[in-house]
């Protein structure tokens, strides 16, 4: 999309009714005993963590998940461990890659009508005893390890491999998901989710848009430039292709990610307003790079096929250049979102680069 329709388009958008639940608070503002009010926007495209970070938030700093309120997540914890054996055994047909034993090709049987399987997607449903074992009996075959190695073929989600050797447990029927399921957990954000934290000389609010395309019109339905922009992209895309629109299946996600970025750097609202880039999904990244060659995907990378150094450089420096190109202030971290303690890193390195902001901009610094 050319930078001037976007541009168009966004402007229009603002000229929307402000959605009344996003806050109209100005940016900095003093709350009793000095306590700053941060606003941090929260962007990126589809699947490149920014739910992870949100639930992450709510772990380290809210309620920390009560056992009680992890049930809720049954079903799309369920669903995404039964979605990703489904979808293996698709690709498996589709690839003509043969299971290897009888047990595995039978245990196949189990997972190829989706529909069948909507049964154990309702929260505390009973659970076939079978399901674990024919689960384990999949994984465990060769050519179903070929097969979720080619994952980024069809759309596999990340973490389906924490899922699929986890349904011993998952699929019992007393399962109450733990915090890394839930953090784990892939489940498409469709609305504008905000949560306000207090954090001791700060309360920040974090608003995370969401990624798919249907929401990105709403990125910018807000009164006031927010205190901070929050990107974040996945370094673990660069070998798959955008999955929503399948006029464009064959754009890679790296490139969507950028096209976004670009359009976030450029647009006027956000002329103010410094942007911290998370890379995120490197622990993703450094386990693909070993099988999926980067130069493969981007001729003009230079580097060492298996070099994960390099390559995360090389991935890097592409949202750098268009950083440096807009004249953006710009920061950026190498991530794991789905890591509690990286997360507690990252986030005081966002914390102090939100706080260095705000006393700029009151004349402290």
């Amino acid at each position: 999309m050319a930078l001037a329709s976007r541009e168009l388009r966004w402007s229009c958008c603002c000229c929307r009714q402000v959605d009344r639940h996003v806050t109209t608070n100005s940016t900095i503002k003093r709350w009793p005993a000095g306590v700053l009010e941060a606003r941090v926007l929260v962007l990126g495209a589809s699947d490149t963590g920014k739910s992870t970070f949100m639930k992450q938030m709510r772990y380290v700093f809210g309620d920390t998940f009560p056992v009680a309120d992890r049930r809720r997540y049954h079903p799309h914890i369920r669903r995404n461990l039964l979605e990703s054996v489904h979808k293996m055994v698709t690709a498996a047909d589709d690839f003509g890659i043969p299971l290897t034993t009888t047990a595995a090709q039978e245990a196949a049987e189990r997972f190829r009508d989706m529909d069948s399987l909507a049964q154990y997607l309702v929260e505390d449903a009973e659970m076939d005893p079978s399901l674990p074992e024919a689960t384990k009996v999949l994984w465990e075959d060769p050519g179903f390890q070929e097969t979720y190695l080619r994952g980024n073929e069809y759309h596999l989600m990340t973490n389906a491999d924490h899922f699929v050797t986890s349904a011993a447990r998952i699929l019992q029927t007393e399962y109450i998901p733990t915090v890394d399921d839930i953090l784990r957990m892939r489940y498409p954000t469709r609305n504008s989710v905000m949560s306000t934290y207090d954090l001791g000389e700060m309360r920040m609010t974090l608003q995370d848009m969401g990624g798919e395309r249907s929401e990105r019109e709403e990125w910018v339905r807000l009164l006031h430039p927010p205190t901070a922009i929050l990107f974040l992209a996945s370094l673990s895309e660069y070998d798959q292709c955008v999955e929503e629109a399948q006029e464009e299946e064959s754009k890679n996600r790296v490139e969507e990610s950028l096209d976004i970025f670009e359009a976030v750097l450029s647009f006027p609202f956000f002329d103010n307003t410094p942007v911290i880039l998370l890379l995120n999904k490197s622990d993703v990244f450094s386990r693909k790079i070993r099988h999926h060659p980067l130069s493969q995907y981007f001729s003009h990378y230079t580097g060492e096929d298996a070099d994960e150094e390099a390559g995360r450089n090389f991935l890097a420096g592409l949202y750098e250049r268009l950083a440096k190109q807009h004249r953006k202030h710009f920061v950026a971290r190498f991530t794991e979102a789905t890591n509690t303690e990286n997360f507690k890193a990252i986030f005081s390195f966002v914390k102090n680069n939100v706080s260095r902001t705000m006393m700029s901009r009151g004349g402290l610094l």
